[in-house]
Protein backbone atom coordinates (compact mmCIF):
# COMPACT_ATOMS: atom_id res chain seq x y z
CA UNK A 1 0.00 0.00 0.00
CA UNK A 2 2.79 2.42 0.90
CA UNK A 3 4.60 1.55 -2.35
CA UNK A 4 1.44 2.52 -4.28
CA UNK A 5 1.35 5.96 -2.64
CA UNK A 6 5.04 6.47 -3.41
CA UNK A 7 4.42 5.84 -7.11
CA UNK A 8 1.44 8.18 -7.06
CA UNK A 9 3.54 10.95 -5.51
CA UNK A 10 6.35 10.38 -8.04
CA UNK A 11 3.81 10.48 -10.87
CA UNK A 12 2.37 13.77 -9.64
CA UNK A 13 5.83 15.33 -9.29
CA UNK A 14 6.72 14.20 -12.81
CA UNK A 15 3.51 15.63 -14.27
CA UNK A 16 4.02 18.95 -12.43
CA UNK A 17 7.63 19.16 -13.67
CA UNK A 18 6.57 18.53 -17.27
CA UNK A 19 3.80 21.13 -16.93
CA UNK A 20 6.17 23.76 -15.55
CA UNK A 21 8.76 23.04 -18.26
CA UNK A 22 6.18 23.42 -21.01
CA UNK A 23 4.80 26.61 -19.40
CA UNK A 24 8.26 28.11 -19.16
CA UNK A 25 8.98 27.39 -22.82
CA UNK A 26 5.74 29.09 -23.77
CA UNK A 27 6.50 32.09 -21.57
CA UNK A 28 10.02 32.47 -22.95
CA UNK A 29 8.72 32.21 -26.50
CA UNK A 30 6.20 34.95 -25.83
CA UNK A 31 8.79 37.19 -24.20
CA UNK A 32 11.15 36.71 -27.13
CA UNK A 33 8.31 37.60 -29.46
CA UNK A 34 7.92 40.89 -27.64
CA UNK A 35 11.65 41.41 -27.59
CA UNK A 36 11.98 40.96 -31.33
CA UNK A 37 9.16 43.43 -31.84
CA UNK A 38 11.01 46.19 -29.95
CA UNK A 39 8.81 46.50 -26.91
CA UNK A 40 9.36 46.57 -23.19
CA UNK A 41 11.12 43.21 -22.72
CA UNK A 42 13.67 43.77 -25.48
CA UNK A 43 16.55 44.75 -23.16
CA UNK A 44 16.43 41.29 -21.52
CA UNK A 45 16.77 39.33 -24.75
CA UNK A 46 18.20 41.71 -27.34
CA UNK A 47 20.08 44.34 -25.36
CA UNK A 48 22.69 44.69 -28.08
CA UNK A 49 20.09 46.31 -30.37
CA UNK A 50 18.95 48.94 -27.84
CA UNK A 51 21.36 51.78 -27.12
CA UNK A 52 21.90 52.74 -23.50
CA UNK A 53 20.84 56.17 -22.29
CA UNK A 54 24.41 57.38 -22.59
CA UNK A 55 24.88 56.05 -26.10
CA UNK A 56 21.49 57.47 -27.07
CA UNK A 57 22.54 60.90 -25.93
CA UNK A 58 25.78 60.47 -27.82
CA UNK A 59 23.73 59.64 -30.89
CA UNK A 60 21.76 62.86 -30.47
CA UNK A 61 24.98 64.82 -30.16
CA UNK A 62 26.22 63.24 -33.38
CA UNK A 63 23.15 64.51 -35.25
CA UNK A 64 24.08 68.12 -34.44
CA UNK A 65 25.88 69.44 -37.48
CA UNK A 66 29.09 71.40 -37.12
CA UNK A 67 29.51 74.22 -39.63
CA UNK A 68 32.68 75.93 -40.75
CA UNK A 69 32.34 79.59 -41.69
CA UNK A 70 32.82 78.60 -45.33
CA UNK A 71 29.94 76.11 -45.14
CA UNK A 72 27.64 78.54 -43.37
CA UNK A 73 28.29 81.20 -46.00
CA UNK A 74 26.73 78.90 -48.63
CA UNK A 75 23.28 79.25 -47.04
CA UNK A 76 22.44 82.71 -48.32
CA UNK A 77 19.76 81.95 -50.91
CA UNK A 78 16.27 80.49 -51.00
CA UNK A 79 17.37 77.44 -52.96
CA UNK A 80 19.89 76.20 -50.37
CA UNK A 81 18.27 77.96 -47.43
CA UNK A 82 18.83 81.05 -45.33
CA UNK A 83 20.98 80.31 -42.29
CA UNK A 84 22.40 82.60 -39.63
CA UNK A 85 24.37 82.10 -36.44
CA UNK A 86 24.12 83.88 -33.13
CA UNK A 87 26.64 83.17 -30.36
CA UNK A 88 27.76 80.19 -32.43
CA UNK A 89 24.32 78.57 -32.75
CA UNK A 90 23.04 78.09 -36.29
CA UNK A 91 19.38 78.53 -37.28
CA UNK A 92 17.46 78.06 -40.50
CA UNK A 93 15.40 81.23 -40.99
CA UNK A 94 14.22 80.49 -44.54
CA UNK A 95 10.57 80.74 -43.55
CA UNK A 96 11.26 84.36 -42.61
CA UNK A 97 12.48 85.20 -46.11
CA UNK A 98 10.58 88.49 -46.05
CA UNK A 99 12.99 89.68 -43.38
CA UNK A 100 16.11 87.66 -44.17
CA UNK A 101 15.89 87.22 -47.94
CA UNK A 102 17.10 89.60 -50.67
CA UNK A 103 16.17 93.15 -49.77
CA UNK A 104 15.08 92.17 -46.26
CA UNK A 105 15.87 94.26 -43.20
CA UNK A 106 17.99 91.49 -41.65
CA UNK A 107 19.67 90.14 -44.77
CA UNK A 108 23.05 91.22 -43.39
CA UNK A 109 22.84 88.51 -40.72
CA UNK A 110 22.60 85.67 -43.26
CA UNK A 111 25.51 83.29 -43.79
CA UNK A 112 27.52 84.49 -40.78
CA UNK A 113 27.58 85.06 -37.04
CA UNK A 114 27.01 88.80 -36.57
CA UNK A 115 26.08 88.62 -32.88
CA UNK A 116 27.39 92.10 -32.05
CA UNK A 117 25.08 93.81 -34.56
CA UNK A 118 21.99 92.36 -32.85
CA UNK A 119 22.75 94.73 -29.98
CA UNK A 120 24.54 97.67 -31.59
CA UNK A 121 22.63 97.90 -34.88
CA UNK A 122 25.97 98.52 -36.62
CA UNK A 123 25.79 96.80 -40.01
CA UNK A 124 29.19 97.94 -41.24
CA UNK A 125 31.90 95.41 -42.04
CA UNK A 126 33.40 95.98 -38.58
CA UNK A 127 30.03 95.77 -36.85
CA UNK A 128 28.99 92.45 -38.42
CA UNK A 129 31.13 90.33 -36.12
CA UNK A 130 30.69 87.61 -33.52
CA UNK A 131 33.07 89.37 -31.10
CA UNK A 132 30.87 90.67 -28.29
CA UNK A 133 33.62 91.27 -25.74
CA UNK A 134 32.82 95.00 -25.79
CA UNK A 135 29.28 94.44 -24.48
CA UNK A 136 28.09 94.88 -20.91
CA UNK A 137 26.34 92.02 -19.05
CA UNK A 138 22.93 93.66 -19.59
CA UNK A 139 23.62 93.78 -23.34
CA UNK A 140 24.70 90.13 -23.32
CA UNK A 141 21.34 89.39 -21.69
CA UNK A 142 19.58 91.14 -24.59
CA UNK A 143 21.61 89.05 -27.02
CA UNK A 144 20.67 85.89 -25.15
CA UNK A 145 17.01 86.89 -25.50
CA UNK A 146 17.56 86.91 -29.28
CA UNK A 147 18.84 83.32 -29.14
CA UNK A 148 15.67 82.38 -27.25
CA UNK A 149 13.61 83.99 -29.99
CA UNK A 150 15.35 82.00 -32.72
CA UNK A 151 15.15 78.76 -30.76
CA UNK A 152 11.39 79.24 -30.41
CA UNK A 153 10.48 80.51 -33.89
CA UNK A 154 13.03 78.90 -36.20
CA UNK A 155 14.82 75.59 -36.78
CA UNK A 156 18.05 74.86 -34.95
CA UNK A 157 20.63 73.37 -37.35
CA UNK A 158 23.86 73.05 -35.37
CA UNK A 159 26.96 74.84 -34.18
CA UNK A 160 29.45 77.12 -35.88
CA UNK A 161 33.07 76.17 -35.37
CA UNK A 162 35.06 79.16 -34.22
CA UNK A 163 34.76 81.60 -31.35
CA UNK A 164 32.15 79.73 -29.28
CA UNK A 165 32.55 76.06 -30.28
CA UNK A 166 35.64 74.07 -31.16
CA UNK A 167 36.02 71.58 -34.01
CA UNK A 168 34.41 68.85 -31.86
CA UNK A 169 31.42 71.03 -30.98
CA UNK A 170 32.55 71.58 -27.41
CA UNK A 171 32.06 75.01 -25.77
CA UNK A 172 35.14 77.24 -25.81
CA UNK A 173 36.39 79.64 -23.14
CA UNK A 174 34.51 82.44 -24.95
CA UNK A 175 31.27 80.48 -24.58
CA UNK A 176 31.89 80.05 -20.86
CA UNK A 177 32.63 83.77 -20.55
CA UNK A 178 29.22 84.53 -22.06
CA UNK A 179 27.58 82.25 -19.49
CA UNK A 180 29.38 84.05 -16.67
CA UNK A 181 28.25 87.42 -18.00
CA UNK A 182 24.66 86.16 -18.20
CA UNK A 183 24.83 85.11 -14.55
CA UNK A 184 26.19 88.56 -13.68
CA UNK A 185 23.38 90.19 -15.69
CA UNK A 186 20.81 88.27 -13.67
CA UNK A 187 22.35 89.57 -10.44
CA UNK A 188 22.44 93.12 -11.78
CA UNK A 189 18.85 92.86 -12.92
CA UNK A 190 17.80 91.69 -9.47
CA UNK A 191 19.72 94.60 -7.92
CA UNK A 192 18.13 97.08 -10.34
CA UNK A 193 14.65 95.79 -9.56
CA UNK A 194 15.35 96.21 -5.86
CA UNK A 195 16.55 99.77 -6.48
CA UNK A 196 13.36 100.57 -8.41
CA UNK A 197 11.28 99.42 -5.47
CA UNK A 198 13.23 101.73 -3.16
CA UNK A 199 13.26 104.64 -5.63
CA UNK A 200 10.34 104.09 -8.05
CA UNK A 201 10.50 105.91 -11.43
CA UNK A 202 8.48 109.13 -11.78
CA UNK A 203 5.57 109.63 -14.12
CA UNK A 204 6.76 111.80 -17.02
CA UNK A 205 4.83 113.86 -19.53
CA UNK A 206 6.14 116.33 -22.12
CA UNK A 207 4.19 119.09 -23.88
CA UNK A 208 5.82 121.52 -26.33
CA UNK A 209 4.06 124.57 -24.87
CA UNK A 210 4.57 123.64 -21.21
CA UNK A 211 7.71 121.55 -20.86
CA UNK A 212 8.33 118.33 -18.96
CA UNK A 213 6.02 117.44 -16.12
CA UNK A 214 7.31 115.06 -13.43
CA UNK A 215 5.06 113.69 -10.73
CA UNK A 216 4.78 110.88 -8.21
CA UNK A 217 1.84 108.78 -7.09
CA UNK A 218 1.31 105.59 -5.12
CA UNK A 219 1.62 103.64 -8.38
CA UNK A 220 4.17 105.64 -10.37
CA UNK A 221 6.75 103.53 -12.15
CA UNK A 222 4.41 100.55 -11.83
CA UNK A 223 5.49 100.13 -8.20
CA UNK A 224 2.53 100.00 -5.82
CA UNK A 225 3.25 101.34 -2.32
CA UNK A 226 1.66 103.18 0.63
CA UNK A 227 3.63 106.43 0.12
CA UNK A 228 3.86 108.94 -2.75
CA UNK A 229 7.29 110.56 -2.63
CA UNK A 230 8.76 113.59 -4.39
CA UNK A 231 10.61 113.82 -7.74
CA UNK A 232 14.40 113.82 -7.47
CA UNK A 233 17.32 113.27 -9.84
CA UNK A 234 18.92 109.93 -8.92
CA UNK A 235 22.53 109.68 -10.12
CA UNK A 236 24.59 106.55 -10.61
CA UNK A 237 27.71 106.62 -8.41
CA UNK A 238 30.56 108.34 -10.23
CA UNK A 239 28.40 109.20 -13.23
CA UNK A 240 26.45 112.17 -14.58
CA UNK A 241 23.71 109.86 -15.84
CA UNK A 242 20.52 110.11 -13.84
CA UNK A 243 16.82 109.30 -13.88
CA UNK A 244 13.79 110.76 -12.16
CA UNK A 245 12.97 108.85 -9.00
CA UNK A 246 10.21 109.20 -6.44
CA UNK A 247 11.84 109.57 -3.03
CA UNK A 248 10.29 109.08 0.38
CA UNK A 249 11.92 111.90 2.35
CA UNK A 250 11.16 110.12 5.65
CA UNK A 251 12.84 106.85 4.67
CA UNK A 252 16.26 105.62 5.80
CA UNK A 253 17.11 105.01 2.11
CA UNK A 254 16.80 108.76 1.52
CA UNK A 255 19.32 109.40 4.26
CA UNK A 256 21.66 106.71 2.96
CA UNK A 257 21.64 107.96 -0.66
CA UNK A 258 21.50 111.71 -0.18
CA UNK A 259 24.80 112.08 -2.00
CA UNK A 260 23.28 110.61 -5.18
CA UNK A 261 20.06 112.67 -5.07
CA UNK A 262 19.48 116.20 -6.35
CA UNK A 263 16.44 118.46 -6.44
CA UNK A 264 15.06 119.68 -9.75
CA UNK A 265 15.62 123.39 -10.30
CA UNK A 266 12.45 125.38 -9.83
CA UNK A 267 10.66 122.53 -8.05
CA UNK A 268 9.41 123.05 -4.49
CA UNK A 269 11.21 120.81 -2.01
CA UNK A 270 8.16 118.89 -0.83
CA UNK A 271 6.11 119.01 -4.06
CA UNK A 272 4.96 115.75 -5.63
CA UNK A 273 4.49 117.51 -8.97
CA UNK A 274 7.16 119.48 -10.87
CA UNK A 275 7.29 121.17 -14.26
CA UNK A 276 10.66 121.61 -15.96
CA UNK A 277 10.20 124.40 -18.50
CA UNK A 278 11.70 124.10 -21.97
CA UNK A 279 15.08 125.79 -22.18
Amino acid sequence: MKRRYVWIVLLLVTLYTLYRYDYQKTLVAKLKYFAWNDVFFMPFFASSSLPSSSSASEGNEQTVRLFTQSQLSQYTNLEDGLYLAILGQVYDVTKGERHYGPGGSYQSFIGRDASLAFVTGDFSAEGLTDDVSSLKPSQIKSLSDWTGFYAKDYTYKGKLIGRYYDSDGNPTSQHHMIQEMLALAEKENSSEEQKKRIFPPCNIEWKPDVGTRLWCSKRSGGIERDWIGVPRMLFEPGSEQHRCACVNLKSKEHEMHKGNLREYEGCAKGSTNCVIKNS
